[in-house]
């Protein structure tokens, strides 16, 4: 019995630290220590402007730099540039997820330019900068836009009454869930199968 506390227990703190878990694309590379670029208000008058915003200088000594941003919302629009003012610069980017190694989005600057990219994402995404010569300069520019609002009624409200906000709950929650999920999933099957030994 004790073995299937541990188990519970182990699922539990797994849903309390959802969180930090996903907080940037993983890896078993204790080499690999990436800094986050921290968001903050950006507010304008255009409002398609506003949003969080991170702006970042860089000088570059080592061959890979990791970074990675937190706090993103799906229904937010998302915008990352890296600029470089040397004209001596050969950088390459890689945007990932779930790991260091897979790139969902790629790109690369010779000399004095940039490289952007448009894209949606919930959570997390992880910035891989190698840099074939060194030191070099470049400034990283994240922008996250509001959440867009799509108000689409509802087809099980009748009258006035009903209703919540249940729906937000179940959008920030949703990792939590599923974990949960799983912990009674497993412990079910665990429990038939004891019952199992028993007879």
């Amino acid at each position: 019995m004790k073995k299937y506390f541990r188990i519970i227990l182990w699922l539990f703190i797994l849903a309390c630290a959802q969180k930090n878990i996903f907080a940037q694309p993983f890896t078993l590379d204790e080499r690999i220590n990436p800094q986050e670029l921290k968001l903050e208000d950006y507010k304008k008058d255009d409002a398609k402007a506003k949003g969080k915003i991170n702006t970042t200088a860089i000088t570059q000594e080592t061959d890979t730099m990791y970074f990675y941003v937190q706090g993103i919302s799906m229904y937010s629009p998302t915008y990352f540039n890296i600029a470089a003012s040397d004209p001596a610069a050969d950088i390459k980017i890689n945007l990932c997820k779930e790991n260091w190694k897979q790139a969902h989005k790629s790109g690369e600057i010779k000399g004095k330019g940039k490289w952007e990219a448009n894209f949606k994402t919930e959570g997390d995404f992880g910035i891989q900068v190698i840099a074939g010569k060194k030191p070099v300069k470049y400034a990283l520019l994240v922008w996250v836009g509001d959440e867009v609002k799509v108000d689409v009624p509802s087809p099980f409200k009748s009258g006035t009454g009903g209703g919540g906000s249940s729906g937000g709950w179940m959008k920030k929650n949703m990792v939590l869930l599923i974990v949960v999920l799983a912990a009674f999933a497993i412990i079910g099957f665990l429990v038939f199968k004891l019952k199992k030994i028993k007879k």
